[in-house]
C-alpha cells in the first residue's frame, strides 16, 4: 500500500508540475493564421506556437461582346467591343474551438443544447513497458434519486434525517482483463448538488476526504456505496445537511484490498496519462483547419498537430471529429508525454486516446513509461428545453 500511494504522489506532483509549471507563466506564445485571402498574428502568454490554416479563393472571369454597326455613303464598318470583368469571392473557414476538455459541460450542436447523462468507454491501462495490459469496461451515468440520510452524534446514538433528495453517480466497472478484479464493480456516489469531476473520472482515490463532520473536502458529499461479488460497503455523510455529526457506515470494506491493484491501474491510467493539462492549449485554435504548433518556455517543449478526421454519431447526433497529436518533453522533472487522440471540439471528453507517461521512479531510480488508453462505445445525450 505504500509502494502504490508512494506512485500515486509522483504522479500527482508530475501533474501539478505539468500544470503549473508548463502552463503558468514566464513564455510567451505567438499564433498566426495565413491564407491566400486574410493574415492574422497575436501574441500571448505561456508558450511559442505557430499555426496554420488555409483559406478559400476562387476567381471568376465574365466576358461579354456587342457589335455596332456604322454606315456610310461608301463603306460599311462594324465595331466590336469586349468588356472582361474579374470577380474575387472568399469562401468562411468554418471554426470550433474546444471550449471544455475535461470539464463537463452542456453539448451545443447545430443550434440544440445537450446533456451528457451517460456513457460508455472501452478503458486499456499497462502499468510499466512488459507488463501485462489490464482492459476494463466502464459505464458512467447520472440521475437524481432520493436515499436516507443518517447520521450519528458524539455519543454514537443515531440521528435520522429523513429522506433526501441528491444527484447519484454510478460506475460500473467490468473487468475484461483485470489484475485482481474478476466480476463487477459497482460504485455509486451521491451529492446535493452536481459533482461532475465525479462524473468523468471512474475512480478518485480522494474520496476519503469527502467524509469530514464538520463539512470539509466536498460539502455536498452525502454518501457513497460499492458493491463487489455480493460484498457491499455504504457510507452516508450527513454534513451536507447538518454539522457536528459523525458519518454512519454499513458493511465492510475490507474486501477493497483484494482489488487495490485494479483500483490504482483506473486511477493511475485515467488520470496520470489521459486528462492532460496540456489539452487546453487547444482552446485557442480553430480545429476544423489541419494545424500544427510548438510550445516552448525554455525548459518543456511539446509539439502537437491537429487535423479534421471525419465525424462520429452518438444518441442520432453527429459530431465532427479532430486527430491530435503531442509530444511533451519536461528535462528538469524527467517526465515525457505523448500520444494521439480523436476528439470533437463538441464534447467535453475526448472520443479515443493513446497516451503514454514516461517518469523516473523514486524508489528504484528507474524510467517507467505508463500506457492509457480508452475509447467512447456509447454516448447518453439528453436535448435540453
Amino acid at each position: 500500500m505504500k509502494k502504490v500511494f508512494g506512485l500515486l504522489l509522483i504522479l500527482v506532483i508530475a501533474g501539478m508540475v505539468l500544470s503549473s509549471g508548463c502552463m503558468g507563466g514566464g513564455g510567451s506564445k505567438t499564433s498566426t493564421q495565413s491564407s491566400s485571402t486574410y493574415s492574422h498574428s497575436s501574441t500571448m502568454e505561456t508558450s511559442t506556437t505557430s499555426t496554420t490554416q488555409t483559406g478559400a479563393t476562387t476567381s471568376q472571369t465574365t466576358t461579354t461582346s456587342s457589335s455596332e454597326t456604322t454606315a456610310t455613303s461608301s463603306t460599311t464598318t462594324t465595331e466590336t467591343t469586349t468588356t472582361s470583368q474579374t470577380t474575387t469571392t472568399s469562401t468562411a473557414t468554418e471554426e470550433a474551438y474546444w471550449e471544455h476538455p475535461w470539464e463537463y459541460a452542456p453539448v451545443e450542436v447545430n443550434g440544440h443544447e445537450y446533456r451528457v447523462v451517460g456513457y460508455t468507454v472501452t478503458y486499456k491501462v499497462r502499468p510499466d513497458t512488459g507488463e501485462p495490459l489490464y482492459e476494463y469496461r466502464i459505464q458512467k451515468s447520472v440521475k437524481r434519486t432520493k436515499i436516507h440520510v443518517y447520521g450519528m452524534d458524539m455519543t454514537g446514538n443515531t440521528v435520522d434525517l429523513g429522506e433526501k433528495e441528491v444527484y447519484e453517480y454510478t460506475t460500473v466497472v467490468t473487468p475484461i482483463k483485470g489484475e485482481k478484479l474478476d466480476d463487477k464493480l459497482i460504485l455509486r456516489l451521491w451529492f446535493t448538488s452536481e459533482a461532475n469531476d465525479v462524473f468523468i473520472y471512474p475512480w478518485n482515490l480522494g474520496w476519503m476526504a469527502f467524509i469530514n463532520p464538520y463539512g470539509g473536502g466536498n460539502a455536498s458529499f452525502v454518501g457513497l456505496e460499492m458493491e463487489y461479488k455480493g460484498e457491499s460497503f455504504k457510507i452516508i455523510s450527513p454534513a451536507a445537511y447538518q454539522q457536528g455529526l459523525l458519518p454512519s457506515m454499513e458493511g465492510d470494506s475490507e474486501w477493497m484490498e483484494e482489488i487495490n491493484d485494479d483500483l490504482t491501474n483506473l486511477y493511475m491510467g485515467w488520470f496520470a496519462v489521459v486528462s492532460l493539462g496540456l489539452w487546453s492549449a487547444w482552446q485557442d485554435v480553430n480545429l476544423l483547419v489541419p494545424q500544427s504548433g510548438t510550445w516552448s518556455d525554455g525548459v518543456h517543449s511539446w509539439e502537437w498537430s491537429t487535423k479534421p478526421d471525419g465525424t462520429v454519431t452518438f444518441s442520432g447526433v453527429r459530431f465532427k471529429l479532430v486527430e491530435g497529436q503531442w509530444k511533451y518533453e519536461g528535462s528538469d522533472e524527467e517526465v515525457t508525454l505523448k500520444g494521439d487522440a480523436k476528439f470533437s471540439p463538441y464534447l467535453f471528453l475526448p472520443v479515443e486516446v493513446n497516451g503514454y507517461f514516461t517518469y523516473r521512479d523514486s524508489e528504484t531510480g528507474k524510467m517507467k513509461t505508463i500506457y492509457g488508453y480508452f475509447k467512447i462505445e456509447d454516448l447518453k445525450l439528453e436535448k435540453v428545453g
